[in-house]
């Protein structure tokens, strides 16, 4: 598997989890969450070759998912996958 196919992969991955968590009722429970997906998002990028950028961009991506998802809620707005 090509490295560009594994990290989308890992990448989509990470994201649906941090949708998950944005829907976590209990902010405590999301913290730790939150907090065990930033862990998995560096074990993952332990496989590539730029572990450090790697695991930056994968973070930033599960930043990025977690804040529009829970903009989304506060803001009554859900979307319907295609």
């Amino acid at each position: 598997m090509s490295m560009i196919k594994r990290y989308s992969q890992d990448a989509e991955a990470v994201e649906t989890r941090a949708v998950e968590i944005a829907r976590m009722r209990d902010d405590r429970s999301s913290l730790v969450a939150l907090r065990e997906l930033f862990r998995e998002c560096g074990t993952l990028a332990t496989e590539y070759a730029d572990p450090e950028r790697v695991a930056r961009m994968l973070v930033e991506d599960v930043t990025e998912t977690w804040q529009a998802e829970r903009w989304n809620i506060r803001n009554g707005v859900e979307l319907v996958a295609a």
